[in-house]
């Protein structure tokens, strides 16, 4: 099957663009505040990342130590382990933490349930989560005050248009679809037995929708 690095980085149909990058940044960053708040040994940190794509965030974060496994279905990304999410050959409570980002929207939303079920099965803590969110942006804005950070508002509203998968293997869903509200996302997370730790979109990666999520301790 052909990847979506088979365009170079020089071609202006590339995979990689800015929003994208940004999108990195705060996948690493999610990682980075779990660490720098863990209590326990962090050079015994586990961390899986589901469908790593080119890699980039698992090599970023191995530069710094972090024990980082992949497991994906497609062979040509070359994950430790070649599987699928919806049916993990791991041992439950493995990793401390588990990346799913731009994912599970490449399931059938009939599927999503069972992949949240083996995640909450093999992780032992968190989740990061990330799904594309297609709503539209009615009112957006950046205000700076002398002494206070940047504070960004967004409005955003539904796009009323039914999901259509433009190609094979693409989005099966989105959020802000007709049918797919954010609270459809969050009821089927909680109903999976996690909690949603964080519950965020940043201004500068627009179409992505975070949910950080934790395990419940025993």
């Amino acid at each position: 099957m052909p990847s979506v690095y088979d365009i170079p980085f020089w071609a202006k149909g590339f995979y990689d663009h800015k929003a994208r990058w940004i999108h990195y940044y705060y996948q690493v960053q999610f990682v980075a505040n779990i660490l720098r708040a863990w209590q326990g040994d962090r050079n015994m940190f586990r961390l899986l990342e589901v469908g790593p794509s080119h890699g980039f965030v698992t090599q970023y974060l191995r530069k710094f130590g972090v024990s980082v496994t992949t497991i994906d279905n497609k062979k040509e990304y070359s994950p430790d382990i070649l599987g699928t999410v919806l049916s993990m050959p791991l041992q439950s409570d493995s990793y401390d933490m588990i990346l799913v980002c731009e994912v599970l929207e490449h399931l059938p939303y009939d599927a999503f349930s069972k992949a949240l079920a083996e995640l909450f099965r093999t992780t032992r803590c968190y989740v990061l989560l990330s799904v594309p969110d297609v709503r539209r942006i009615l009112f957006s804005i950046e205000i700076k005050m002398p002494f206070f950070k940047w504070l960004h508002i967004t409005i955003r509203i539904p796009t009323f248009q039914k999901h259509v998968c433009p190609v094979p293997g693409g989005h099966q869903w989105e959020i802000g679809k007709k049918s797919f509200p954010p609270g459809r996302i969050r009821d089927a997370i909680k109903s999976a037995g996690f909690a949603i730790v964080d519950d965020v979109m940043f201004h500068d990666t627009p179409k992505n929708h975070y949910f950080l999520l934790e395990k419940p301790r025993k």
